[in-house]
């Protein structure tokens, strides 16, 4: 069970949706960072990790992805 967990919280939402967001957004603003950087594999200044970051970013773009997967799918439900 702890093995799915972690899969879950560190794989799927830590290196993939809080990594690739905030490089995309990086990206998108003109300030491009590397993967490697953004990854925590690069010495990165200042106290926090950058897994850190992925992980609070990757958390709140799931909560928001499911909040509105569940609106799409409970809107047409409730009668008028």
């Amino acid at each position: 069970m702890n093995f799915i967990i972690e899969l879950i919280f560190k794989v799927l939402i830590t290196n993939l949706i809080g990594l690739y967001f905030r490089y995309f957004f990086f990206k998108l603003i003109g300030y491009e960072k590397s993967l490697d950087y953004l990854s925590g594999n690069k010495d990165s200044n200042g106290g926090l990790s950058q897994g850190f970051f992925n992980g609070l970013i990757g958390v709140i773009i799931f909560a928001l992805i499911s909040v509105l997967i569940a609106y799409i799918v409970f809107s047409n439900s409730v009668p008028n």
